[in-house]
């Protein structure tokens, strides 16, 4: 609390200066301390799960010194997550709290399998707020300001974290939701006319959603909502950084620079790693998040997200020492072409290029079949009206996606309104 009534007394460029500006070496050392500090629980509390997954790697404390010693520990998965809750239910043997200590429940997505349950205490809140306060402010969020979310409620909580961490930074909170039903969408836009937030936050297919249903109404989206779609472009996706509830939910966000997310990286430890080799990746380098969460009660320990992403760790300019990270999408969304790997993102950045397919949106997805093929197929959406030769488009797009991506495109034309809209993350791969 200290350091938002600090920022409100002074609109100064960084929320937490101390920290966000410390140097490098002090960093690790900080990293290093909060490490050992949850090392030492594994054994201490103890929490079984991650004790017996490093003494079955031959690992002791003593053995575990330092930054450096981390990359000994085995990673751990969802998948292992969900074994653990099975084998001792309902939470699990991973905990680092006891459940009488806890104060929220959540629920993972489940879009991998089964859904685990996530628990926070009340200084895993305020970690995830710690983080969510920095990561917002770099966006220009000033008390005083609102802003208007589509977060979903209910078990997943990620509505509640999102809303709880603009309501800590003292901005007025409105919350609507995902476009659920024409009613709701109706209510949500009149609330917006009369209110026009200063500020939205909303998934890219979600602000599509509310745009085309406001022009339905004759409302004008921008003069009249202050709603731009410009959380439709996919380097927006570029901006911000999650490690998941599980973890620490806003990992960073990125600064004027739109360079990458700079990451909350004394809360968190973050690895890139080549999922065949475990190598680190370098600059540039796509890879794995790995993820260790410093300062919770319940923390993870070498977390594989299975995310794609990759580093900059190039000094910025804004004056953050903290590495900057480009999120790229999920390993299970990877469609392989003719050796090469093509995620939704490097899609939607060359069809960007492309007004006549990309206005005022780009709706698209990706048939992926089971083996890999000579081309990248491609579900296009397409306005008669505005493209009438899709077969000149055609053939400048696939000029650009050889040029780009080293693949062949195969585009299915189709008509506006044909791609399914989501209420809340849109699924860009579907298998043939």
């Amino acid at each position: 609390m200290t350091a938002l009534k600090d920022a409100m007394q002074s609109d100064r460029r960084y929320y937490e200066p101390k920290l966000q500006t410390m140097p490098l070496e002090g960093l690790y050392v900080l990293q290093a301390q909060r490490l050992a500090r949850q090392l030492d629980r594994i054994w201490s509390t103890p929490i079984l799960f991650f004790k017996r997954k490093l003494e079955a790697a031959g690992l002791k404390r003593a053995d575990l010194q330092g930054l450096d010693a981390l990359r000994s520990i085995p990673t751990t998965l969802k998948a292992e997550l969900r074994k653990s809750e099975e084998d001792a239910p309902p939470f699990g043997d991973y905990r680092g709290a006891p459940v009488s200590a806890a104060v929220r429940l959540g629920a993972s997505t489940g879009t991998s399998g089964r859904p685990t349950l996530i628990l926070w205490t009340r200084k895993d809140l305020e970690v995830d707020y710690a983080a969510s306060f920095r990561g917002r402010w770099r966006w220009g969020l000033r008390p005083g300001m609102s802003l208007a979310n589509a977060h979903p409620f209910g078990m997943n909580a990620g509505g509640w974290h999102f809303s709880h961490g603009i309501e800590g930074l003292g901005v007025l909170n409105i919350p609507s939701g995902p476009p659920v039903g024409a009613q709701h969408i109706d209510d949500v836009l009149e609330v917006w006319r009369r209110l026009k937030p200063d500020m939205y936050r909303l998934f890219g297919n979600v602000a599509t959603t509310y745009s085309d249903a406001a022009r339905k109404l004759g409302i004008d989206p921008i003069s009249e909502l202050n709603l731009t779609t410009a959380g439709d472009h996919p380097s927006e996706q570029y901006l911000m950084a999650s490690s998941g509830l599980e973890a620490l939910p806003l990992l960073g966000s990125a600064c004027d620079e739109r360079d990458g997310a700079h990451l909350a990286e004394d809360l968190a430890i973050v690895e890139v790693m080549d999922r065949r080799t475990g190598v680190p990746c370098g600059h540039g380098e796509r890879g794995n998040l790995v993820v260790t969460v410093l300062e919770k009660d319940n923390f993870l320990l070498r977390y594989d997200l299975e995310d794609v992403v990759r580093l900059n760790t190039k000094a910025c300019p804004c004056g953050e020492t903290h590495r900057r990270l480009f999120y790229e999408g999920r390993v299970r969304d990877i469609v392989s072409v003719d050796g090469h790997e093509v995620l939704p993102i490097d899609v939607a950045l060359i069809l960007y290029e492309f007004p006549e397919v990309s206005t005022p949106s780009a709706e698209y997805q990706i048939v992926r079949s089971k083996t890999e093929t000579a081309a990248l197929r491609v579900r296009l959406e397409y306005d008669p009206a505005r493209l009438n030769d899709t077969a000149g488009a055609a053939r400048r797009l696939g000029d650009r996606f050889r040029e780009k991506l080293g693949v062949t495109l195969a585009i299915d034309w189709v008509e506006r309104g044909t791609v399914p809209r989501f209420a809340y993350k849109a699924a860009r791969v579907i298998d043939a």
